[in-house]
């Protein structure tokens, strides 16, 4: 009798259809994007046995074992089926295969709360959870913040905390109905960068037949990035303030700027995020992968080492922590440089 249940369990593991119809869309995009877009060197099989992981971490009675070659699906400590894995990294064949071990596993789930939608959200995160740091899905909204502007002593200084399309024009109207300024204070403290070609557009705004930035792409030759618009502010005084907090795109303005000896870098050193991040939905949500790493005029590295300004305002005049004692003390420093060198 015994033997008999057993087998009409295996049965109804193989051949039940509430999970059949279930096509994972969402991983197999996933797998799409990052086999595209991704820079660095993915292990499909790692994704998917990461992914084969996560079933039997939510339903313990699911059980999968794999050798180089299959992988094995247990229920109850009970053989049901195995699955033959691709021999190379195409992920069109990883992301089939994994399809079909994942369905199979879910008919056999017991855990009635485990539906299809919630298992592949939570790979989704696992998987990108084996990616780097700066690669991200999120249903997050992130705020629009308008361009913030005012004068100090008929010095122009503009707040940008993002990069964003179609930014650069507005900054550059900005600039041009207060251009009798006799200086400008570009603050990129706390800006965690944005859209890479407005940052490259906004580099370019300041500097005249100059490198602003090189890239490197997945599968692509190196890029070098020019300025050719002439420079708007006509040579006067620039200073960028930076904070432990400014990253990404951000770094890539004020290096262009600093590098090119046409700003002067006032605050703390930079958070040290030089990538370039492909942006594309899945579902409802935003993926952010990366996609390539930018280097500085002089061919500098960004990612991981940042960038040192030349007057440091930290604590204790260090470049590492922000005075948050005195939030004043780097628009203060840059109005007094600027003063200082106007010709």
């Amino acid at each position: 009798m015994f033997r008999f249940m057993t087998i009409c369990l295996m049965i109804l593991c193989l051949f039940s259809g509430t999970a059949s119809a279930y096509e994972f869309k969402q991983i197999n995009q996933l797998f799409d994007k990052i086999s595209k877009n991704y820079v660095a060197k993915v292990d499909f099989k790692q994704l998917s046995m990461t992914s084969c992981a996560t079933l039997s971490e939510m339903d313990k009675l699911v059980k999968f074992y794999y050798s180089d070659s299959k992988v094995f699906l247990y229920h109850q400590n009970k053989f049901v089926d195995s699955f033959a894995l691709p021999k190379d990294a195409n992920p069109l064949l990883w992301k089939n295969t994994l399809a079909d071990i994942l369905t199979a596993g879910l008919k056999c789930s017991e855990t009635l709360s485990l539906q299809p939608q919630e298992l592949e959200n939570t790979i989704l995160h696992k998987i990108m959870a084996n990616l780097d740091s700066y690669s991200r899905l999120t249903s997050v909204k992130y705020k629009e913040y308008p361009l913030d502007y005012r004068l100090y002593d008929n010095i122009l200084y503009i707040k940008l905390s993002a990069f964003k399309k179609g930014q650069v024009d507005v900054l550059k109207d900005i600039i041009q109905r207060y251009s009798s300024a006799r200086g400008l204070i570009l603050d990129l403290r706390n800006n965690h960068g944005g859209n890479f070609n407005d940052a490259i557009s906004t580099a370019d705004l300041f500097l005249d037949d100059a490198i602003i930035a090189f890239s490197q792409e997945k599968n692509k030759p190196q890029q070098c990035y020019t300025s050719h618009g002439g420079d708007i502010f006509a040579d006067k005084p620039i200073a960028v303030l930076t904070n432990e907090y400014t990253a990404s795109a951000a770094e890539l303005v004020a290096a262009a700027l600093g590098e090119q000896s046409r700003a002067t870098l006032i605050g703390t050193k930079t958070y040290g995020k030089g990538t370039i991040q492909n942006i594309s939905d899945i579902a409802q949500k935003k993926l952010y992968l990366t996609s390539g790493y930018f280097l500085t005029p002089s061919g500098k590295k960004v990612n991981n080492r940042g960038i040192k300004p030349q007057i440091c305002t930290g604590i204790h005049d260090s470049c590492r922590l922000s005075d948050k004692s005195n939030p004043k003390k780097d628009i203060t420093t840059a109005v007094n440089f600027i003063k200082n060198h106007l010709i």
